[in-house]
């Protein structure tokens, strides 16, 4: 079987009602206007440094850093919680899980804090391990991300599955020679998948798994 890496934000788990009071906490904290719903969501996704950037209209990396410190705070006060596994993926999980498939998360969410998400949400079993970044901005890169986790692993180089909703996890997928499986019901646009020569794109759980079988019969 070859490894099938999911991004986790957009794609196992809808975070936004968490990630848009985190945000709006940190704007707050920096006497910045908050931002509504229609501003924030094109956000959830990338990597958060640069979503403080573009929000503060700054390049001072000391203010950018205040940002991101209480995002992170709100975030460990529960905001991390306030997400919902979307319709049918615990299920798709549960399948891969019971066919032997090697299923790891790679996502650009600090490690630790993506790790007590799968295990709050039940769905530590199916996954080998959590890779995310770290915090001290190493991975934030999700290409040198999955290098990383191939290397850990021991996995063989060009083989695998990398499934997310974003520009980034398409990119950083085809970047490592994987497959590539776009999903819809994220944050990212068909458009901007397709940009990234995206291999499918799928709407909904039963076509992920339906894509994911096509790619492990081709294997």
């Amino acid at each position: 079987m070859i490894p099938i890496l999911f991004d986790l934000d957009g794609t196992v788990t809808d975070p936004k009602p968490g990630f848009l009071a985190s945000i709006n906490f940190a704007l707050d904290g920096l006497g910045e206007p908050r931002r509504g719903e229609a501003e924030l969501v094109q956000f959830i996704g990338p990597p958060l440094r640069g979503t403080f950037a573009t929000l503060l209209k700054t390049d001072d990396a000391e203010r950018v850093e205040q940002g991101v410190e209480l995002y992170r705070q709100r975030l460990d006060d529960g905001g991390k919680f306030e997400a919902d596994v979307y319709p049918g993926m615990r299920e798709l999980l549960e399948r891969l899980h019971a066919l032997g498939c090697p299923i790891f998360v790679a996502t650009g969410k600090p490690r630790g804090v993506a790790t007590e998400i799968v295990e709050h949400f039940g769905l530590s079993d199916y996954f080998i391990k959590v890779y995310g970044a770290e915090l001290d901005g190493r991975f934030v890169d999700k290409a040198d991300l999955i290098a990383y986790l191939y290397e850990e692993q021991s996995l063989p180089a060009a083989r695998g599955i990398m499934i997310g909703d974003t520009s980034f996890d398409v990119r950083a997928g085809r970047l490592n020679q994987l497959d590539t499986i776009g999903v819809s019901w994220g944050y990212g646009t068909d458009d901007q998948l397709r940009a990234e020569e995206v291999g499918l794109i799928v709407d909904d759980a039963a076509g992920l798994g339906q894509a994911i079988e096509l790619l492990l019969s081709r294997s």
